[in-house]
């Protein structure tokens, strides 16, 4: 049985609203936007073990976290 290392810090995701959801990982190299937030999020979890992979920050069976953060402007204001 291998060992599952856990990655403590989360992977900060930026979330805006411009007419689609738009999610930025910066770390992982993320990019992505969908319709909905629960459509971004989804996909966002689709993405981010392939691009954590792929970055070499270790093997996608490994556990690791995401911090999705949205920033909100006083003239765009979304609702989840």
């Amino acid at each position: 049985m291998g060992v599952v290392i856990t990655r403590i810090e989360a992977f900060v995701v930026n979330v805006i609203h411009d007419d689609m959801w738009i999610a930025e990982c910066d770390e992982l190299g993320l990019v992505t936007e969908a319709k909905t937030y629960d459509e971004l999020t989804e996909k966002v979890w689709e993405i981010a073990p392939e691009l954590y992979e792929i970055n070499g920050l270790g093997d996608h069976s490994e556990v690791f976290r995401l911090k999705f953060v949205q920033e909100q402007s006083s003239d765009s204001r979304v609702a989840l």
